[in-house]
């Protein structure tokens, strides 16, 4: 090899090794190691407790293995996967650039007032603060207390955090498993009780009842257990007292009898307002605020367990619908070879045959919403009905006749009687009004 090709290779070698270096060294203003962080990372097992503060009401959130509690200001379990979330999200906090010094920006980044302040401990030991302000371009603007400087949070993450104590606790009142479900007994202030045995998938038999049941719906025990599978609560009402709360002596109290012997216990209190009602759980002190659209699924009387069957006759064997109402009373009827209705009263009629639909298709499998509170037949206005509906099939042997009372206050249902029977029902207004149209809306245009 010649001292020219010596030469070259040196000079390729040294050229090589420059660029190396080069590349290796960042560009002009590209950061060198991690970037600026405001607080400091923390990783799981480096703090225990959480300090979440909203609108100046601390919630104190501490781990204790996989399983997290509320320890302040009062102590309860907390929601391990709400807490959860917001440890781990501590724990993947990232954050992009510095957005402003100017402490006249706070306001309009949510780090002032507006702010949700984070705290994490180890023990007694603070190792992090931050205030979580505004969501923004899918990232979220944060701040160091007592410090100026906005910076870029990277992701959304404010939701993690940005709740009150009630929100951090345990909302579930009961947590069972449908099919360990054996047994249901309902009590009720006034003496009334009912015991029901489960027979099978969603079948039900009736042990023992203070009110006769001849058939029983089995809606109603199947939804006595769907909702106590998994009950939560809309609030708390902690320290509430029992002479307010009504559970001292509580108007219904629901026993569920599991699969092994263990019994859970639900007491139903008096109302908070018209939509909400006090509830609590027979092995704990502890007083719940519920929605009354839930409580009403399993607080229940013995006569709410009977069939709510008022009729049963399919639109195909119909014969004979007839409407005493007002001025607005008529006769629908069809042959046994007719497929198009008449209007036998009034007479001189004809009739647009697709109004007729929906009244001969509501007497199939048609139930009522519950009972009447007042079960006295002269109550709700049934002293002197509002209407009388009767149908019949085609081979008269069947008919079903209701008759309809006041509406109720809530203006969802009417009061009724069905036939002879003595029961005084709720139908639901929507079902008995498509039997109740004016005769002009059933002429033909």
């Amino acid at each position: 090899m010649n001292r020219k090709t010596l030469s070259a290779l040196a000079v390729l070698a040294v050229v090589a090794i420059a660029a190396v270096i080069v590349l290796r060294q960042p560009e002009k203003g590209q950061r060198v190691g991690e970037r600026p962080r405001p607080i400091p990372r923390l990783k799981a097992g480096d703090f225990d407790t959480l300090v979440v503060t909203k609108t100046n009401a601390a919630t104190t959130i501490k781990k204790e293995g996989d399983k997290y509690k509320v320890v302040a200001p009062i102590p309860y379990p907390a929601d391990d996967n709400v807490a959860k979330q917001a440890f781990e999200a501590v724990e993947k906090l990232e954050f992009g650039d510095l957005v402003t010094e100017n402490p006249a920006k706070h306001g309009e980044f949510e780090v002032d007032a507006k702010a949700v302040k984070v705290t994490a401990k180890k023990g007694e030991q603070t190792l992090a603060e931050l205030l979580i302000g505004k969501s923004m371009g899918g990232n979220t603007m944060v701040r160091v207390p007592n410090k100026n400087e906005v910076w870029q949070g990277l992701g959304s993450f404010r939701y993690n955090f940005d709740r009150d104590t009630t929100n951090w606790r345990d909302k579930n009142i009961t947590k069972l498993t449908p099919s360990d479900i054996e047994k249901i007994a309902v009590k009720n202030r006034d003496g009334g009780h009912i015991s029901v045995k489960k027979e099978g998938d969603d079948k039900w038999s009736v042990v023992e009842s203070s009110t006769p049941i001849d058939k029983l719906d089995t809606s109603v025990p199947t939804g006595i257990a769907s909702t106590l599978a998994a009950w939560v609560t809309n609030d708390f009402a902690d320290g509430a007292k029992p002479s307010d709360t009504g559970l001292d002596n509580p108007a219904t109290t629901v026993t569920v009898s599991l699969k092994g012997g263990k019994t859970v216990s639900v007491l139903v209190g008096n109302k908070k307002a018209d939509d909400e009602r006090y509830v609590k759980t027979g092995d704990s002190a502890q007083v719940f605020v519920v929605k009354r659209y839930n409580v009403d699924r399993i607080d229940k009387r013995p006569i709410d367990f009977k069939d709510k069957l008022v009729c049963d006759i399919a639109d195909a064997d119909l014969g004979e619908v007839s409407v005493v109402h007002d001025k607005d009373s008529y006769t629908l009827a069809r042959g046994d070879k007719d497929k198009d209705w008449k209007l036998a009263k009034p007479t001189g009629v004809t009739v647009d045959q697709a109004k007729v639909t929906p009244i001969a298709s509501a007497f199939k499998d048609w139930k009522a919403a519950g009972f009447a509170e007042d079960q006295s037949p002269k109550s709700g206005g049934l002293a002197k009905p509002k209407a009388v509906i009767t149908a019949r099939s085609k081979d008269k042997k069947k008919s079903c006749t209701l008759k309809i009372g006041d509406e109720t206050k809530d203006k969802t249902n009417y009061i009724a009687q069905a036939g002879s029977g003595s029961e005084v029902y709720l139908v639901a207004k929507w079902a008995a009004d498509r039997a109740l149209p004016k005769v002009d809306d059933l002429k033909k245009k």
